[in-house]
């Protein structure tokens, strides 16, 4: 069945730029709505839908643009959105950005909105499904070395995600993380409180994106990490992976497997995707 929440709530922090603080106020919403975003600071009041058709990429993080009216970073909450099973929505902003919590984690968001007491609706839950396998291949280079990513979708009976980091300097030792997310408890116990993170060489330029914001970023370096798993970034590139997935506008079905890959890559499959399943519901 579908999934809204019982009573208003509400989370406050800083916008991704680091400059300004903004709110997130949530709202229950009837059956089939959807998850839909409010710019409350605009004339009109204009909204969004969260659909793929919105979704892109431009800096490090995900964004809902319709022409002039944009959503920033909404990987992180679409994740906690996911993550909960809720299906509908209105989220109401007071600039275009999402704020950032909980060391640019999903953790305070899935706080916040199991505290609104998550409902059942009378509708039943309708999903994507991947039907047949895509695929997404990228590559990079690093000292004029060539390194290739990709980004897998394969059919399965619920949502899956795998991801292998490998950077090519080693600077985080190869790692995996792997996730079914049938069961909430495992989502909000082992995957909401993933938080991101940088290498120290990609310092200089994450700060002059994100000013004072890079305060609660972890920064990998060369000395002893205080992690709360080994395995901590990778598994915040699955919490990134199912925000990313969840621009799809519904809960999903399907193994998505990626290697290196990161939000224009998922971005990449989503557009992929939505031909795929554009009228193809599953339940």
């Amino acid at each position: 069945m579908q999934k809204t929440i019982k009573q208003a709530a509400s989370c406050t922090g800083i916008g991704i730029t680091g400059q300004t603080d903004c709110t997130a106020m949530f709202h229950p919403a009837p059956p089939d709505t959807g998850i839909v975003f409010i710019r409350e600071d605009l004339p009109g009041k204009p909204e969004i839908p969260c659909r793929p058709e919105y979704a892109q990429v431009d800096a490090r993080w995900t964004s809902l643009v319709d022409n002039d009216i944009r959503i920033e970073h909404t990987e992180h909450l679409l994740a906690a959105i996911a993550g909960l099973g809720l299906d509908n929505l209105q989220i109401r902003l007071n600039s275009p950005f999402i704020p950032v919590v909980s060391s640019f984690s999903s953790r305070e968001f899935v706080q916040t909105l199991s505290a609104a007491e998550p409902v059942l609706q009378d509708k039943a839950k309708k999903y994507f499904c991947v039907k047949e396998p895509v695929c997404v291949e990228n590559s990079f280079f690093h000292q004029d070395k060539r390194y290739d990513r990709f980004l897998l979708a394969l059919p399965a009976p619920e949502l899956i995600l795998t991801y292998l980091l490998d950077y090519p300097d080693k600077e985080i030792p190869t790692q995996t993380a792997h996730f079914a997310f049938g069961n909430l408890s495992d989502f909000t116990s082992e995957l909401a409180a993933a938080r991101s993170y940088i290498t120290e060489r990609e310092y200089e330029t994450v700060v002059k994106l994100i000013g004072k914001n890079i305060e609660d970023c972890l920064v990998i370096s060369k000395g002893p990490l205080n992690l709360q798993w080994d395995n901590e970034p990778a598994r915040h590139k699955v919490l990134d992976l199912l925000g990313d997935i969840h621009t799809m506008g519904r809960p999903v079905k399907g193994h998505f497997i990626g290697f290196r890959t990161g939000h224009k890559d998922n971005n990449q499959l989503c557009q992929k995707l939505k031909m795929q399943v554009k009228e193809e519901l599953c339940t």
